[in-house]
């Protein structure tokens, strides 16, 4: 059963949909970075944070700081463009992708108290925002003030909370328009491509040349990292050096997929039965395989590596149970 045919065929689907999710996934972020989502998600964020209306546009740089903060949007676009925050920006004129809490506070007291580089005490930090004309900014900073007392520490401790709660709102935002995003792609790609479920598996299990080629595939695409990324920021004391990892072997597909994937999907002779049953099934193998690629390349990658392993663990077909050995008995006494 652990080398059986059924088995094969469940790698062979498994192993699509990862390719096609990746695929999925890889239009997305494309799409992500030529639109600037993360860094408008941002600059929205902080406005929010602020109390302001978010921003038509990004951010311009160059704002002055050594005058008075006039309002919530005066304050979030100096903010964005301190030095601690626009250093983070890959492309210069454009806001920033990630931004640590403690960069973000060290930058809004900064911005609040300019000449001191920022506050020294509660009292001046209090003053400054009094001088601010926006009772709204007045009841979002305040409070935060009042609630340290004494302790600037304390302060901003709480702007680092209130800003991680912020950012976790907006990428909760990024992640449902993702998840739009990701349901047209798995729908333009599937139908593109015809990857009817019902007619993969169908092929794989009548063609054994061709699921013996898929499954050698996917103990290959086993021994590659998880498609993933990630940033980091190893020394918080340091919020303009941010590390990205991107396993870009993870998620990339090989030209050896490419060309598996060409014989595996494709209208070649698809359309040769136009019944109404054909279609049925044809739109019923869509569906499936548009449910799957929205789970995802990371969960498909994991479930390959379990098949792929469940199927290494089989006993050999020659290998035979060994007889156990019979105890050996105590000579007799001769001499009773």
């Amino acid at each position: 059963m652990l080398n059986s045919t059924v088995l094969d065929v469940a790698i062979g689907l498994a192993l699509v949909y990862f390719l096609l999710s990746v695929m999925c996934s890889t239009v997305r972020e494309l799409a992500a970075r030529a639109l600037h989502e993360r860094e408008r998600g941002l600059v929205d964020g902080i406005h929010r944070l602020l109390g302001a209306a978010p921003p038509g546009s990004a951010i311009a740089p160059g704002a002055a700081v050594t005058s008075i903060v006039q309002s919530g949007a005066d304050l979030a676009a100096r903010t964005l463009d301190h030095p601690l925050v626009r250093g983070m920006a890959t492309r210069a004129g454009k806001a920033p992708a990630y931004v640590p809490g403690h960069g973000f506070a060290l930058a809004l007291l900064d911005v609040l108290c300019p000449s001191s580089h920022g506050p020294t005490t509660i009292d001046e930090l209090r003053a400054a925002i009094h001088r601010i004309d926006d009772p709204v900014l007045h009841r979002i900073l305040l409070p935060l003030v009042d609630t340290a007392g004494a302790d600037l520490a304390a302060v901003r401790s709480m702007i680092e909370r209130r800003f991680d709660d912020v950012m976790d709102r907006v990428s909760g935002w990024y992640k449902r328009k993702t998840q739009i995003w990701t349901v047209l792609l798995a729908i333009a790609i599937t139908v593109l491509s015809n990857a009817d479920t019902l007619q993969i598996a169908r092929r794989l299990w009548q063609d054994p040349v061709l699921r013996s080629a898929v499954v050698e595939e996917a103990k290959n695409r086993a021994q590659k990292p998880r498609p993933d990324v990630t940033v980091e920021y190893p020394n918080p004391d340091d919020p303009t050096n941010p590390q990205i990892t991107s396993t870009n072997e993870g998620n990339t597909v090989s030209p050896e997929e490419q060309a598996l994937l060409g014989q595996v999907l494709g209208w070649q002779n698809a359309l040769q039965d136009k019944s109404a049953r054909a279609w049925v099934e044809r739109i019923l193998g869509w569906l499936l395989t548009i449910l799957a690629i929205c789970l995802g390349a990371p969960f498909w990658f994991d479930l390959l590596n379990k098949f792929v392993n469940i199927r290494s663990a089989g006993k050999a077909p020659d290998e035979k149970p060994k007889k156990p050995k019979k105890p050996k008995l105590a000579p007799a006494d001769k001499t009773a």
